[in-house]
């Protein structure tokens, strides 16, 4: 657009000019109105970083977007915080700012409302509002005066800007005039701050009624909701956002179903009425039941199957995309309406392969699962509040199916329904620690760089009881003494930073020497977990990535941060052993 190119063309010069004014100058108005330090904030049109590295050293965690390339490597070079993930992206979609699937406690627009031409205007606002979390703020600078044509300025106005925000839930904070700071004749500036009364969203309290009081005759209607909290959780990095909802892989949604309802019907659990005796749910047919022999945890992303299993899995598939269909999101309904909250758009059954990867492709082959967006947001920020609730709803309807007929249903429920043991989700970190080892190969503690001995652990990056996961990527060595003192604390950003060399090579001697399929497999489980990787993602990238998903995990669930101890004596990680040499 013209208006990076005038930027690419002026950087230095624009840079220099930016960088003469302070934070304290430009925005007087807003000083007092700032989150508390910790906060999360989006710097859009960021410049030359200025803003960004003020915020960054009163100890905010900073998203700053630069769409244009030559202020993005100045701004850089200026301002090295570590605490700010810069991003090239621009209004009014800010696609890869929405992948990180991140809430922010400020929205910064310094200078860049002039440039969203009006057309554009009320969509970038809801995309931004869509991003606020509770109480969060959007401040807006308006610059006012004859616009710029080499700069594809438009006139704006703080009655233009305050009906757009009205129409999303936006109310004015406050509005400041000021003159132009840089003294330029004809210019002056209006400063408005708008916040949300509330969350904005309402879809906490639907998602109570959903589960706690909406009628339900199976378990279908739970199982539909587990599955979207599970993906909003785990699964943020294969999602398309839309206006309006989120779609995620049809063929996830149903992996999701049997990899829950799997151990359930083995072991007998009913799923429906007691007055429905005999009736056996419609996804249970002989190609589910021909994969008897397949664990639950075997159905994620990167698995490999081949002969009948392929077939079984492929046909099963199908099926129990047909009943979520039929069923629960025909069903699921808004309060006081018939109109179904979730919709599934199906592709053409395809014929099954004799071997299949459970990748992206495989995935979107059977179409699509269209979630609300304030649903998907909620379910994003409050899983690890809103899952609890809906395993012991299921529980529950389950032991009012089984009556006295079977004992002990709620242990046996709890444990059948749990998404993954941490102990056998580890084993595949454990494997390659025995086989690097036998190998003759030295394995270092991420955290302090210490060589590992016989007395070691291997334990999730990310607290597993706040958020489960045991993909490969996750899977860290660590001293006993260092990972008992982690427990569930969620390690700092510094402590990420310092330990990324150790972890990168880890990953490399683990999982991406040798074993292609393995290596394959690693990309394809983080690109599903992870926002912002692409598909010629590389280590540094997932790193980054973790850095941004531990920002939601501190804002999202409050862990208390955890900060390794440095240790002296610790060999440096690339010169004590020469397979960690970059």
């Amino acid at each position: 657009m013209t208006e990076f190119t005038h930027y690419e063309r002026n950087a230095k010069e624009l840079v220099t000019q930016y960088e003469s004014l302070s934070f304290e100058e430009v925005h007087a108005g807003l000083i007092d109105l700032l989150p508390e330090p910790g906060a999360t904030i989006l710097d859009v049109g960021a410049g030359s970083g200025r803003d960004a590295a003020w915020l960054a050293r009163r100890g905010y965690d900073v998203v700053a977007v630069e769409p244009s390339d030559a202020m993005r490597t100045q701004a850089r070079a200026l301002h090295g915080a570590q605490n700010i993930h810069w991003l090239a992206d621009s209004l009014p979609d800010l696609p890869q700012v929405r992948r990180l699937g991140l809430t922010f406690d400020l929205i910064l627009l310094s200078a860049v409302w002039m440039h969203v031409p009006p057309a554009a205007r009320a969509r970038a606002l809801r995309k931004l509002a869509t991003m606020l979390a509770p109480s969060g703020r959007i401040a807006i600078s308006l610059r006012l005066g004859e616009p710029d044509s080499e700069r594809a300025m438009y006139p704006v106005s703080l009655h233009e800007l305050s009906g757009h925000a009205q129409q999303f839930g936006l109310r004015l904070l406050r509005a400041t005039d000021s003159a132009d700071r840089l003294g330029r004749p004809g210019i002056a500036w209006t400063s408005a701050v708008f916040g949300l009364p509330d969350d904005g969203l309402g879809a906490l309290p639907l998602l109570r009624h959903l589960v706690l009081v909406d009628e339900k005759s199976s378990t279908y209607k739970i199982a539909l909701l587990r599955i979207v909290a599970r993906m909003a959780d785990t699964a943020g990095g294969c999602v398309r956002h839309e206006a309006d909802h989120v779609a995620v892989p049809m063929g996830l949604a149903a992996l999701f179903w049997m990899r829950m309802y799997k151990p359930l019907i083995e072991n007998g659990l009913p799923q429906m009425p007691a007055s429905r005796a005999g009736t056996k749910p419609g996804f249970v047919t002989d190609s589910f039941n021909a994969l008897r022999l397949i664990q639950p945890a075997e159905l994620r992303v990167g698995a490999l199957f081949g002969g009948d299993s392929a077939k079984h899995l492929h046909r099963s598939l199908w099926e129990i995309a047909g009943t979520m269909r039929r069923m629960p999101a025909k069903y699921l309904c808004w309060p006081a309406g018939s109109e179904p909250i979730f919709a599934i758009h199906a592709l053409r059954q395809t014929a099954a392969p004799s071997t299949l990867v459970i990748d992206e492709p495989f995935l979107w082959s059977f179409g699509e699962l269209r979630v609300p967006l304030q649903i998907w947001q909620a379910l994003t920020r409050y899983n690890v509040w809103v899952e609890p609730v809906l395993v012991a709803e299921w529980v529950r309807l389950i032991e009012s199916y089984a009556g006295k007929r079977l004992p002990d249903i709620p242990q046996r429920a709890h444990a059948l329904l749990a998404w993954a043991d941490p102990e056998r989700d580890t084993r595949i970190a454990r494997a390659a620690v025995v086989r690097m080892r036998e190998a003759g190969k030295a394995v270092y503690c991420v955290w302090s760089g210490q060589r590992l001995r016989d007395d070691y652990d291997v334990d999730h990056c990310f607290p597993f009881a706040a958020w489960p996961c045991g993909d490969a990527w996750n899977l860290m060595p660590a001293s006993k003494k260092i990972n008992n003192e982690k427990s569930n604390r969620l390690v700092t950003q510094a402590a990420l930073e310092r330990a990324g060399d150790c972890i990168t090579a880890w990953w490399r001697d683990a999982f991406l020497s040798g074993d292609s399929e393995a290596s394959k497999r690693f990309f394809l489980e983080a690109g599903q977990t992870l926002p912002m990787l692409s598909d010629s993602a590389q280590t540094s990238d997932i790193l980054d990535a973790m850095k941004v998903h531990r920002i939601r995990l501190a804002k999202d669930q409050g862990l208390r941060p955890w900060e390794p101890k440095r240790v002296q004596s610790a060999a440096p990680i690339g010169i004590a052993d020469p397979a960690y040499a970059n």
